[in-house]
């Protein structure tokens, strides 16, 4: 096992402690491969608390990344900061403590689906593709709805509307 990875800990220097309590800022790049984009992730920090119970250790830690991403709508630069917690129990019998592939989980979930520059913005014209939030466009997007195709539909109207036919 590494023991000079800053996520790897020894077992029983946590128990001899009675705990133990990290804050680390991490390389960026360690993670950069879990996102669409390798420059999306900017900034890594994580914390973590290490406490011991009669059997096992348990720990409880947060991440925090600041990503650069896209708003959904417009397509302009957004960077923004989000967290995360987590938490993992660890039995006695291990000899090492590896927090890798939680911290590397944790990070990479947390890109939202979906991201806006703003709660009010406009998006770009479909018609021009214009930033509606940094100039009017005159276009006129015609709806098109699926249901369209029926308006044309003519029905024989039956002649005993409610009554069954036996």
């Amino acid at each position: 096992m590494e023991d000079n990875n800053p996520l790897v800990f020894k077992y029983d220097d946590i128990r001899d402690r009675g705990g133990l309590n990290v804050k680390l800022s991490l390389p960026a790049a360690d993670y950069a491969d879990a996102f669409e984009r390798p420059d999306m992730l900017k900034k890594v920090d994580v914390e973590m608390d290490f406490s011991v119970g009669g059997d096992s250790v348990l720990l409880e830690g947060r991440a925090a990344a600041v990503l650069a991403l896209d708003c959904s709508r417009c397509g302009e630069p957004v960077t923004r900061s989000f967290e995360d917690a987590f938490d993992e129990v660890y039995p006695d019998s291990l000899e090492y403590i590896d927090t890798r592939e939680v911290v590397r989980e944790t990070v990479a979930l947390l890109a939202p689906i979906k991201i806006l520059c703003s709660d009010g913005c406009k998006g770009r014209c479909l018609v021009c593709g214009v930033n509606r939030n940094l100039q009017a466009c005159t276009c006129k997007a015609e709806y098109n709805s699926s249901f369209q195709a029926l308006k044309d539909l003519k029905l024989d109207k039956p002649e005993n509307p409610g009554k069954k036919k036996l």
